[in-house]
């Protein structure tokens, strides 16, 4: 059976971006996605070219702003984590995952909202060791989905 895991796509703006988000988001048995905003749909052919069908296995909701999206989230009595750099925020490769849960991937520019980050129950950053701290978003996203699935492995 499949864990109540969802991701929330911030406002992002490439579809090819979201379309690697779905896949690796049922690679790693994620129940769904949630469209914030500005983040390109299903019919966008960046989208479909990048999701290879994987949007067909994944429940989808759309909300205008974050608020709602967040509210929603809260609703399912999810815990929502925000994947994010940040000094105050909870390294990945020490964190430990709950089973019911969404990740909040922010704007490819932007990062996550400010309004998602007050509101998160724990932000999670991903330690580089390069100088340039920040990743494309679908990486950091299949990132966060591999180091969740290895931890669930362990027990």
């Amino acid at each position: 059976m499949k864990k109540n895991l969802y991701v929330i796509l911030d406002n992002l703006r490439s579809g090819s971006n979201v379309g690697n988000i779905y896949r690796s988001a049922y690679a790693f048995g994620y129940r769904g996605v949630i469209h914030v905003g500005i983040t390109p749909e299903k019919n966008n052919p960046n989208f479909l070219s990048s999701s290879r069908g994987c949007e067909n296995f994944l429940d989808t909701v759309r909300f205008d702003h974050i608020s709602e999206a967040l509210k929603f989230s809260r609703e399912m009595k999810l815990k929502i984590y925000s994947l994010e750099i940040g000094e105050k925020a909870d390294k990945l490769n020490a964190f430990n995952f709950e089973d019911n849960f969404v990740i909040v991937i922010g704007n490819e520019a932007l990062g996550v909202s400010e309004f998602a980050l007050k509101n998160s129950d724990k932000i999670i950053s991903i330690e580089t060791p390069g100088f340039k701290d920040s990743l494309n978003v679908g990486v950091a996203f299949g990132i966060f989905s591999y180091a969740m699935y290895l931890k669930q492995i362990k027990y």
